[in-house]
């Protein structure tokens, strides 16, 4: 679970509170996000009354969450100030409606989605109660997660091995794509101007098509491609401002035509040849 946390963390900040309540304060993913609106009997799906309706934004105070259940029962769960300071911040200026727009399908998917990016065994076995049995089984070490997760130390974990001069173990994250892109994008014909943390990631001159003429290129990192759809509706990328996904994994495929992916994971082969040619060259 730990593993989970971090990599939701460095990822959206939106899913990654979804999962500390879950984990850090015991809330019931009905009670985060809201109950299905269905049911399977008989094997048919047939439309279910909610037994929660997700956190609301006016049930949000300074010191807590106010749960509003539907038998009339009415509990405040406090929460740190900086968990309330997050969500506040990602729900931006909105007075009404859920404090997450979120399925509880979404969330069970996301938890897979990351269960695998932590490289975690058997991703496909794990299911959102497992934060709340996490939560369960680490009630007395809370006070010491309610600033920041990292305050407790997760195991190191790292990606396959690819072998390249200066880098032995592939990407697990955005980070790690920023750092082997840096690494051979001299290699490639393409010399990046800046990195910001704004979108886009990064500007760059691309001579790959003509090395006497470059043309200069919008670029955005993600571990996978389709990590830029992800985020709120705020912070959303805008496709028509971007020229080029750089990734690890290209798993995007409504990926619009216009933008060019380079997706390093299908090239590192290639990418070993460039170093290698570069250097007898040099």
């Amino acid at each position: 679970m730990k593993k989970i946390l971090r990599v939701a963390e460095e990822k959206n900040q939106r899913n990654a509170l979804v999962f500390k309540l879950l984990a850090w304060y015991g809330f019931e993913l009905g009670e985060v996000v809201g109950s299905p609106s269905r049911l399977m009997v008989s094997k048919k799906w047939i439309p279910k009354e909610p037994t929660h309706e997700g956190l609301q934004i006016q049930d949000l105070a300074e010191d807590g969450i106010v749960v509003r259940r539907k038998d009339g029962a009415v509990e405040k769960r406090p929460l740190t100030p900086e968990v309330v300071r997050d969500i506040r911040d990602c729900i931006g200026d909105r007075i009404e409606g859920k404090i997450f727009e979120i399925s509880e399908d979404r969330v069970r998917q996301l938890v897979k989605e990351y269960a695998k990016d932590a490289g975690l065994s058997d991703p496909k076995k794990i299911r959102p109660h497992m934060l709340q049995d996490f939560y369960e089984g680490h009630r007395a070490d809370i006070p010491h997660l309610s600033s920041t997760f990292r305050a407790i130390e997760p195991e190191h974990y790292v990606g396959e091995r690819i072998d390249l001069p200066g880098l032995t173990y592939a990407p697990i994250n955005e980070q790690g794509v920023v750092f082997l892109f840096g690494m051979i994008c001299h290699h490639m014909d393409v010399i990046v101007e800046h990195i910001q943390q704004g979108f886009p990631d990064a500007e760059a001159i691309d001579y790959r098509h003509n090395r006497s003429r470059g043309i200069r290129r919008r670029i955005e990192f993600e571990f996978r491609s389709s990590g830029f759809t992800k985020g709120t509706k705020k912070d959303r990328h805008d496709p028509t401002k971007c020229d080029i996904i750089v990734c690890w994994e290209h798993d995007w495929k409504k990926c619009p035509a216009r933008i060019e992916v380079i997706a390093l994971k299908s090239r590192i082969a290639e990418i070993k040849a460039l170093i290698l040619k570069k250097a007898v060259q040099w």
